[in-house]
């Protein structure tokens, strides 16, 4: 398992332009950390895992190569960012947050 976790976490660190010292930053860890779990010595524990996927903008099911339920796939990212910037947001954003792509998906299930 910790070898898919390295796989993903690389995988996404390339797609987010981030290193393993921004990485630990917005996770709240440290690099040497990030270092360990990249190389497969190291498993984070559950709160550092959910906090690198939301810096990463995963799930940590994904990160740990598990199936993710159905309902989080579509909503995976915006967990993510919530998790991330939640605290940064107002209610009345984390309210359009959460609505706007229920009600695209309302529109799209009614036009079918």
């Amino acid at each position: 398992m910790t070898a898919i976790l390295g796989d993903r976490m690389r995988r996404l660190m390339r797609r987010h332009g981030i290193n393993q010292s921004q990485l630990a930053a917005r996770a709240g860890t440290t690099q040497p950390n990030i270092s360990k779990y990249l190389a497969g010595d190291r498993e984070p524990s559950s709160g550092t895992l959910a906090n690198i996927a939301a810096a990463l903008h995963a799930t940590s099911e994904y990160l740990l190569g598990l199936p993710e339920s159905g309902a989080d796939k579509p909503f995976g990212a915006i967990k993510a960012y919530c998790a991330l910037h939640g605290g940064e947001l107002s209610e009345a954003e984390t309210r359009d947050l959460i609505m706007t792509p229920l009600s695209a998906r309302d529109q799209v299930s009614g036009q079918n």
